[in-house]
């Protein structure tokens, strides 16, 4: 097993990353989606920021269009709570608790479950399971909602980063 460092994992996520993802729930139409995601370093604090943005695909009755907007913070200035917030362009907040992180030799994975959302009634719990190896970017997204209490799978990613 190998130890964390921030300065490793940093420097191994930031730039663009693009790809494509699905996304299904019970209560939607199942879609696909492009994404571009940027991480960028602070350079004096352990702080990670970050843009995602996404489109849905193109279908023979619709051009591509805008989808999704976020952005946020990762920090890993405290060890005692590690965590991500972040906003999207409809209002909604997220804070969530980075709870886990794996790291072997080529490879991190980061465990992030939401610890408040606001801005957003339909919305309950979140979780984000991001898996970073040999430059890709494999994610997946789960969510509870008023209507679905479980936390089921919502979207899922892979994305390669640029060189």
């Amino acid at each position: 097993m190998y130890e964390f460092s921030f300065e490793s994992f940093a420097n191994s996520i930031v730039g663009t990353w693009k790809g494509e993802g699905s996304g299904i729930f019970p209560t939607i139409k199942n879609f696909e989606f492009i994404e571009h995601l940027v991480f960028k370093k602070d350079e004096e604090r352990a702080v990670i920021h970050y843009e995602q943005r996404t489109w849905l695909k193109p279908s023979s009755s619709q051009k591509r269009r805008s989808s999704h907007w976020e952005s946020g913070f990762i920090s890993f200035e405290n060890d005692e709570q590690l965590f991500m917030n972040n906003v999207h362009e409809n209002g909604r907040m997220e804070c969530m608790n980075l709870n886990e992180i794996k790291v072997s030799k080529d490879s991190y994975q980061l465990l992030f479950e939401s610890r408040l959302i606001i801005n957003d009634e339909r919305m309950q719990t979140s979780k984000r399971e991001w898996i970073f190896n040999d430059g890709k970017l494999n994610y997946e997204m789960f969510m509870g909602t008023k209507t679905v209490k479980q936390q089921l799978l919502h979207l899922s990613a892979l994305l390669i980063k640029e060189m």
